[in-house]
């Protein structure tokens, strides 16, 4: 009688561990995030990508598909609806720019700064050395991060837009 009675506690702690296992797992662990609204979607592309005009919005599942019209052309941005990030951004139609011309009167296409260009920009917002310039996509926008030293402790990063020389950011270190 004891052996049976030791093999149903037993079987008992056994199914009571997992049951709160299971439980802690669903409570804690399997836990899905809040989906965006379409407004904070919305939100999110207009403080990204100041200017534009949202075109479309089409939720499918946790993902959100954005059509913008921005000034240099539209683009389609994929955002994850419950990290609110953007995990996509896609070139649709490129405008064309009105200014420079061509020999036959057309518009041109914009057209990215040299990196020479990028430093005299930067060099203008804040007196020093050359340091470091790089290229890259940030936030689905081109741009130059120049590294300007100002002296031996102090060093200057200023995120320049790389099409339209718009000066973004300046960060002291």
């Amino acid at each position: 009688m004891r052996l049976k009675n030791k093999r149903f506690f037993i079987g008992l702690i056994t199914f009571f561990m997992l049951f709160l296992l299971l439980f802690i797992f669903f409570l804690f662990i399997n836990q899905d995030t809040t989906l965006a609204t379409e407004e904070e979607i919305v939100a999110i592309v207009q403080s990204q990508y100041e200017g534009s005009t949202v075109q479309s919005v089409i939720q499918k599942k946790s993902e959100f598909t954005i059509v913008i019209d921005h000034s240099l052309g539209e683009y389609e941005l994929v955002i994850n609806g419950q990290t609110r990030e953007i995990t996509a951004l896609r070139l649709l139609n490129l405008h064309d720019i009105e200014s420079p011309k061509d020999e036959q009167g057309k518009g041109q296409i914009a057209i990215l700064l040299t990196e020479q260009e990028a430093i005299d920009i930067a060099l203008q917002e804040v007196s020093g050395k050359l340091d470091e310039i790089e290229l890259e996509l940030e936030d689905g926008i081109m741009v130059y991060e120049v590294e300007i030293e100002v002296d031996d402790q102090t060093e200057v990063t200023i995120i320049i837009n790389a099409y339209t020389g718009k000066v973004l950011s300046v960060t002291w270190d």
